[in-house]
């Protein structure tokens, strides 16, 4: 039985969650910027119209935003997170196998449904923007790239209405259509793969499509190999309908302001370990070793730019606040030195694996004391802080433009009237 994948990709994410609960800004130019409103990192397409470009700081297209009425936002990751898993969940509906590729993008098999697929999705993506005000668009093929690549053409072309199966063309047309996508449009096809394919004259899809094998595997290796398999119509890569095990987490910010003392930074270093102890309890992980780092910004005229860092490894695996944090601070303690003010910093936990049963004298208070589960254990870190989570808070993120978060906070919620 021949594959069939669909990949349903939200349009302008960023931006429409924006726009879903301010219909008003429906047709305005929308930028979202990062943390700290530092450089773009969403565009709507009428942003885009107006030559924002991606990366852009700020502070550059400031005078272009004024003169254009674009509307600026914060980046708000806690409705964009929330309003990606209701996206997502109503997706999961149409096919029993489901891979969230990222926040905005999913792919579903709809291999062996002998029904129409266009109108099946068509039915998806109206769902979608009725129970979510999110738009979506459809691309259908055999395979991911071809999904991908019809997806591309049922954004570009509003004669598709949003959902387009690049199958149902025939082999002149497909042709034509590969023609005119640069090779570095492949899905797959990164900017180093792109030169190197272009240095050997395959400047587009329907090239490299029909470029010789050896000559694909030779300069791309067999990923490239794949990619190729798959515009040709054959399954290389398979949906991933598990989550891959995390091989580490991540928690770090550029400060609001530069810090100028030991107790600052403990501050913002400790409340990004608690939000990197969060993660932990989502996958039941511990975590056997960890590293703190700072850093000066390696922009200012003022000082020299230094990084410091201080990692520890564990007997055991280590998963709650009570054992992690303190250990943040001494770790800290190390590295710091007061003569430099500091940009940014973070917490870097990994080594990470299952809980276990073998546990410290933190893991045994700490579990006596949430004995109540997983959900007592998350309302409880709502309300219980270490003291070294208390402070000034200058480290927290400039967001001066941030949205409500409607979905995730209840003294939040959009007012109806």
């Amino acid at each position: 039985m021949a594959s069939k994948l669909a990949l349903i990709d939200c349009n302008n994410f960023y931006a429409s969650c924006e726009r879903a609960f301010n219909p008003k800004l429906e047709g305005t130019p929308i930028v979202v910027l990062s943390n700290n409103d530092g450089c773009v990192i969403a565009r709507s397409n009428e942003a885009k119209a107006l030559g924002v470009l991606m990366g852009e700081p700020y502070f550059k297209m400031r005078e272009l935003a004024k003169a254009n009425g674009i509307a600026i936002y914060s980046s708000n990751y806690a409705l964009y997170g929330d309003m990606s898993n209701r996206v997502m969940r109503i997706i999961g509906h149409y096919s029993p196998e489901q891979e969230v590729y990222s926040i905005d993008e999913s792919f579903i098999d709809l291999s062996g449904m002998s029904i129409d697929l266009v109108e099946y999705m068509g039915k998806l993506k109206k769902q979608v923007r009725l129970w979510t005000g999110i738009p979506v668009c459809v691309g259908i093929g055999r395979t991911k790239v071809l999904a991908k690549l019809a997806n591309r053409v049922a954004k570009k072309y509003k004669k598709f209405n949003g959902v387009f199966d690049i199958d149902e063309l025939s082999k002149s047309r497909c042709n034509s259509l590969l023609k005119i996508v640069d090779v570095g449009d492949i899905w797959g096809i990164g900017a180093k793969s792109k030169d190197k394919l272009k240095r050997l004259g395959v400047n587009n899809a329907l090239a490299f499509r029909g470029a010789e094998k050896s000559l694909i595997k030779s300069t791309l290796g067999v990923v490239g190999l794949r990619i190729q398999q798959e515009l040709l119509g054959e399954s290389c890569i398979p949906l991933e309908l598990q989550r891959p095990a995390k091989k580490q987490i991540v928690s770090s910010r550029s400060f609001g302001k530069p810090l100028v003392s030991f107790d600052e930074v403990n501050q913002a270093l400790t409340c990004l370990a608690r939000k990197a102890v969060n993660k932990l309890a989502v996958d039941s992980l511990g975590c056997l070793s960890m590293n703190v780092f700072i850093e000066t910004s390696p922009f200012s005229k003022k000082q020299a730019y230094v990084n410091f860092s201080k990692s520890i490894q564990f007997a055991n695996p280590l998963h709650s606040d009570r054992a992690i944090l303190p250990v943040v601070s001494q770790l800290l303690r190390k590295i710091y030195q007061d003569q430099y003010q500091f940009y940014k910093g973070g917490i870097v936990l990994t080594r990470l694996t299952s809980k276990g049963v073998s546990r410290d004298l933190f893991e045994v208070v700490d579990g006596l004391a949430l004995t109540a589960g997983k959900a007592s254990h998350k309302s409880l870190l709502g309300h219980v802080i270490s003291a070294n989570e208390l402070g000034t808070n200058r480290w927290l993120s400039n967001a001066e433009y941030r949205s409500p978060r409607y979905t995730t906070q209840w003294q939040e919620l959009l007012p109806v009237e």
